[in-house]
């Protein structure tokens, strides 16, 4: 039997379009792609590895290793069958198998008789590459997927990292064009604050209920919170706050937001947060972000066993009252900003969560405020006015929030005004 040319994808329309919105395709060779292959070729000690992009006439190879082509037809391309399966294809001996034992590369240079190839995602899920190994000795034992399918889910991390990045830089292309004209540029901040407003989660009302509220002291603000189920029994939390304010502020929380609510950092476990901190660290370092940091506060509720997992990036700490009317416990975590150091080690802290208890976790434009007699409020103060509106039955973050504005004296925060309210 002849050799079988590669499948048809189904929307291959929809699966070329997210190829090219990568903009890779005939791209210089990167380090970030290049490691992942020959990573993959010292674990299975083969001669060749490589990533493939497959276009609509063409696999073309933005990272290889032992092998000296750029490119091949897409018709008798290896590639075209593995990212039309969404498991690894692993042929041990290509003479044996009728799909490839004439195709060109196996009766020709580069003469293949083993190959190995896992399908890589794009960022909306459509196969638009694979991660493939090769040798020109057959495998007749097979091999263990498993490295391969974990390095190819690294890859495709770097997609998803690219499609950040890539929002960032059209964010700051928007920002440019924004700043031609003043009425332009304030039509366009608010409509860039309504969509930050809009990264806001929807409130919670049922056996974990909460409230928040976000007031930004400018057009946009660093702040940015939310909180997602990771799983059944495993509920998210996250405020960060970015040094300083307005677009480049708001940019960088956004970037690092994004990365939070997607779980889009290559390597992390997000239900671990001494794993979450660090990824964080590793991937916003701040002379990479105009020298701008930002602080985090990250924790996972266990609803199972009632215990929040807790750890703090130089952002102050959240309050606990286990009872309404009870003391105030308050979470410290002392540790560097987010971006600082880029060899810091953070860490966590646990601790038990009674039925009914209310978490607070706020930033600093909370407690850092002046009177008009030149007091500062404080941690110690914004404790006292929460405890001032535990009785109330509903909204205590506005209450709260309207509290602190009227020990102020004004209704305007020098600082972004950023809260959450849960009860556990």
């Amino acid at each position: 039997m002849s050799m079988q040319l590669a499948p048809a994808i189904p929307d291959e329309a929809a699966r070329l379009r997210e190829l090219q919105a990568l903009q890779l395709l005939d791209t210089p060779a990167e380090e970030r792609y290049t490691s992942i292959v020959r990573t993959l070729r010292a674990i299975y000690k083969v001669p060749i590895a490589y990533i493939s992009l497959v276009d609509a006439e063409r696999q073309w190879f933005k990272a290889r290793v032992g092998l000296e082509i750029i490119e091949t037809p897409r018709g008798i391309s290896l590639c075209g069958h593995a990212i039309a399966q969404p498991t690894p294809l692993v042929v041990p001996e290509m003479l044996d198998d009728e799909r490839f034992h004439d195709n060109p590369l196996v009766t020709e240079s580069p003469h293949l008789r083993f190959y190995a190839g896992m399908r890589l995602l794009g960022p909306t899920g459509q196969a638009v590459g694979t991660l493939c190994m090769a040798d020109t000795a057959p495998h007749p034992q097979g091999i263990d997927t498993g490295p391969l399918e974990e390095l190819a889910h690294l890859a495709e991390q770097q997609f998803k990292l690219l499609d950040l990045i890539s929002s960032q830089r059209q964010l700051l292309e928007v920002r440019d064009e924004l700043l031609k004209t003043q009425t332009q540029l304030q039509n366009e901040l608010n409509d860039a604050a309504e969509y930050v407003h809009s990264l806001l989660p929807a409130r919670l009302d049922g056996e974990i209920a909460s409230d928040h509220e976000l007031v930004a002291c400018s057009d946009l603000g660093g702040d940015l919170f939310g909180y997602s189920w990771l799983a059944e029994d495993e509920l998210a939390i996250y405020l960060l706050d970015v040094s300083g304010h307005g677009v480049g502020a708001s940019l960088l929380s956004v970037s690092a937001f994004s990365a939070l609510r997607r779980q889009a950092l290559p390597g992390v476990c997000f239900t671990d947060v001494e794993s979450v901190l660090n990824g964080m660290n590793a991937a916003f370092p701040m002379d990479e972000h105009n020298e701008k940091f930002f602080t985090l506060w990250y924790g996972v509720f266990h609803t199972g066993r009632r215990e929040l997992e807790y750890g703090a990036a130089g952002h102050p700490p959240a309050l606990l009252w286990q009872r309404p009317q009870g003391p105030c416990t308050t979470l410290k975590s002392d540790q560097l900003m987010i971006g600082v150091s880029p060899d810091y080690q953070y860490q966590s802290e646990r601790i038990r969560i009674q039925k009914g208890a209310r978490l607070y976790v706020y930033s600093d434009g909370a407690f850092e405020l002046d009177n008009s007699h030149g007091r500062q409020l404080g941690i110690k103060g914004l404790m006292e006015v929460i405890q001032q509106n535990a009785n109330r039955p509903a909204q205590r973050v506005a209450a709260i929030r309207e509290g602190l504005q009227t020990w102020q004296g004004k209704s305007d925060f020098v600082d972004d005004f950023s809260m959450i309210e849960l009860v556990l």
